[in-house]
């Protein structure tokens, strides 16, 4: 994958980091070019894949636990966090 045909670019040209694009994703900002780019992106960075799904399966619990409203993101990342430190402590 050429950084040529990223995408998922700031206005001055440089590339946007993994949790940059991950986060365009997860809000659903990301314009089809962009999803299908980061789909092949998963592919080749560990980091990217594991930080996806956990924050898919974290927003979809709590999008059930809140009756389908949408989740603050800053919910998400504090659980995110805890999770991650819990999960480090093993």
């Amino acid at each position: 994958m050429s950084s040529a045909d990223n995408p998922f670019k700031n206005s001055d040209g440089t590339e946007l980091s993994c949790i940059q694009m991950l986060n365009l994703i997860l809000d659903g900002d990301a314009s089809p070019e962009q999803h299908q780019y980061f789909k092949k992106h998963l592919e080749e960075c560990m980091p990217c894949y594991k930080s996806h799904e956990l924050d898919i399966a974290i927003r979809d619990l709590l999008k059930v636990k809140c009756s389908g409203n949408h989740v603050p993101d800053d919910l998400v990342n504090r659980i995110k966090t805890a999770s991650q430190k819990n999960n480090n402590g093993r």
